[in-house]
């Protein structure tokens, strides 16, 4: 499996904390910072962090809206970007996304951070509620 990639600002789990990347260090140690506590954890591991799955829950905190007869979610970020995520019958069961009215793919996520950084490459907010 290959490892996930992280960048300033995801938000992680590490020792059963929510935690927020605060400086990439060399690619396989990060500064991490605990909101909960207000404490910073310098150098941890890259193998010591561990994704976030994606949640109904998590997506409903974000402003995600579910469709009332289908299995999708959609959001619409500043009135000018229709996003939609599927539970996906993907073996790995990932999310679907499309963009726009013509429901678009253009990946399929399974953990918070990547829905962060596809928000991020989008030019969108990518700050989050877990």
């Amino acid at each position: 499996m290959m490892m996930p990639k992280y960048i300033e600002d995801d938000i992680v789990k590490y020792n059963d904390k929510i935690m927020v990347i605060k400086e990439p260090r060399d690619g396989s140690h990060f500064d991490l910072f605990c909101p909960q506590e207000g404490l910073v954890y310098c150098l941890v591991d890259v193998e010591e962090i561990k994704p976030i799955p994606i949640t109904s829950e998590i997506l409903e905190k974000n402003g995600w809206k579910k469709e009332m007869y289908r299995d999708w979610r959609h959001y619409i970020p500043l009135e000018r970007t229709l996003l939609y995520l599927s539970k996906g019958v993907n073996i790995d069961g990932a999310f679907t996304v499309c963009v726009g009215l013509d429901m678009s793919h253009i990946a399929c996520i399974s953990f918070v951070h990547q829905l962060q950084h596809l928000f991020f490459g989008l030019g969108l907010n990518s700050e989050m509620e877990v």
